[in-house]
């Protein structure tokens, strides 16, 4: 992406995430992953690969996370080389249907997580190599 620095490019990427997720679209927003990518989800599910993250994603759309309004905002990012970096985001999901068993919203009614991203630079790209989603227990979600 020429002309943007380094951080505006993770951000949007970040944006490209929630706006994918926003309109339910689960290959959009698996689309800066790459075939390979880990995955932990909140629940601890570790499946590998882009194909069960988009497979997941399209279930919960058209379930729990239909119609939910996912926002992203970054609280570190790290270049660990020229073709490596790590963000981590706060993640606030609204408007959802249901939680799944175990998880709570917090004190505003929204689910909040910590998003892990680690990120590889590719044909000049940033992607996803390893993605880790855990959620904020109520009443940490400002810590």
């Amino acid at each position: 992406m020429s002309g943007a620095s380094f951080e505006q490019e993770i951000r949007l990427l970040l944006e490209r995430q929630a706006e994918a997720w926003n309109g339910g679209d689960a290959a959009g927003h698996a689309a800066d992953l790459e075939d390979d990518c880990w995955f932990t989800n909140l629940l601890g599910h570790t499946p590998q690969g882009k194909a069960p993250f988009v497979a997941r994603h399209e279930r919960i759309f058209q379930s729990i996370f239909q119609g939910s309004r996912l926002r992203l905002e970054v609280l570190r990012l790290r270049r660990l080389s020229e073709d490596l970096a790590m963000v981590e985001a706060r993640a606030v999901l609204s408007g959802f249907r249901a939680l799944p068993p175990g998880v709570a919203a917090c004190g505003d009614g929204a689910l909040h997580t910590r998003l892990l991203q680690v990120l590889a630079r590719r044909e000049g790209a940033w992607r996803v190599v390893a993605y880790h989603n855990v959620d904020v227990k109520p009443g940490a979600e400002n810590r």
